[in-house]
């Protein structure tokens, strides 16, 4: 059995609003001797973004999300030295030059690009409540 590092889109923190337990989940289906989450800076602009927006649905989700990262110590956030228009485009520009990560992601256009590099996803399956491929 390996290591596995995880990278964290915005989408995935959302599911912990939904009572999901991030790495409950991934131990579930990953078969590694110790899992390490990770998100980037970008993803956490994105999240700060959403929170700080009263329009969103997804504010309070957003919140919980951030707290997720920040207080409970769970997530490593790795920095970006380039500024992206969005986090999907950072996580797209991350995976070229580290593709030891499996990217977590419910964004169905990610999802999509990360697989033609040929970068490892999952994602949530609502149907079946557990993470698998994409």
């Amino acid at each position: 059995m390996k290591f596995c590092k995880v990278l964290l889109d915005t989408s995935a923190f959302l599911l912990v609003a939904e009572g999901i337990d991030l790495l409950d989940e991934l131990n579930r289906v990953l078969e590694c001797e110790g899992i390490e989450l990770y998100t980037l800076q970008e993803v956490v602009k994105e999240l700060r973004n959403i929170a700080g927006s009263r329009a969103s649905r997804k504010s309070p989700a957003a919140t919980i999300a951030l707290d997720y990262i920040f207080r409970k110590n769970k997530v490593k956030v790795i920095p970006s030295d380039v500024e992206f228009h969005t986090a999907d485009e950072a996580i797209i520009d991350f995976t070229k030059a580290n593709n030891d990560f499996i990217v977590v992601t419910l964004d169905r256009r990610l999802k999509k690009t990360l697989k033609s590099m040929n970068v490892k996803v999952l994602t949530w399956w609502y149907s079946r409540r557990r993470f698998s491929r994409a």
